[in-house]
């Protein structure tokens, strides 16, 4: 089960100097510098992003289309979200470090880390954070939707918050999408400053009417209405 969240119940890490009790957080230099890079590389068009509420739990949920797809959607947010992220891609060196300034939540497709993820999920909701999720649980192989998984279901359930629905066109091709996956050139830069990319957000949806093949039809809707 591979779903993105930003999430961790932990501390974020600080950085110490000497024996005193002087620290520094790094994680709101961090995330501007990522968020300056991101606009400036990207040059997205955000819609309807004043559907996110400003305070309170709630639940981001979007089509995956690649591995900057968390960047782009916090780089128009007025407020830090969570994401749920792979295990694998949660560990690898020097990008869990990152991870862990950002709180994410690492998710593998086994029993014991879905319970585990889905806990701490809960547990951000009740303090009142903002989680998104990628419900295909995987890049996209294609450009185009995949089927959403049902942990979206059980998350409502659980926990019953409002889901906004999102939806990012113009990352596929894009270095990080999986279009070139198996070609030569892939890291070769068709474009240096890509520009094209659209993130359009639609109104919250009640959790009484979430389930998955509704909300697999709205993030359908919302992309089809930036491609035209």
């Amino acid at each position: 089960m591979r779903v993105l969240v930003m999430a961790s119940v932990r501390k974020l890490p600080k950085l110490t100097f000497g024996k005193g009790n002087l620290s520094f957080d790094p994680s709101p230099l961090y995330r501007k510098l990522i968020h300056s890079l991101t606009l400036w590389v990207y040059r997205p068009r955000y819609i309807g992003l004043e559907h996110i509420p400003a305070t309170g739990p709630a639940i981001l949920i979007s089509n995956h289309v690649s591995y900057i797809d968390g960047p782009l959607i916090d780089a128009g947010c007025t407020r830090n979200a969570r994401y749920l992220i792979d295990e694998d891609i949660y560990n690898l060196p020097g990008v869990h470090y990152l991870m862990k300034l950002d709180r994410a939540i690492p998710i593998a497709p086994n029993r014991k880390s879905v319970e585990a993820a889905f806990d701490a999920i809960s547990a951000g909701l009740q303090a009142g954070d903002l989680i998104c999720i990628f419900p295909e649980g995987f890049l996209t192989f294609t450009g185009g939707l995949g089927r959403f998984r049902p942990g979206i279901e059980w998350i409502i359930k659980r926990d019953a918050v409002p889901v906004i629905p999102m939806a990012i066109s113009g990352m596929w091709g894009s270095l990080f999408s999986r279009k070139y996956l198996k070609s030569s050139f892939r890291w070769w830069p068709r474009q240096w400053l890509r520009g094209g990319v659209t993130v359009i957000c639609g109104p919250a949806i009640a959790p009484e009417k979430v389930n998955v093949n509704y909300l697999q039809e709205i993030v359908l809707r919302l992309k089809y209405s930036i491609n035209g």
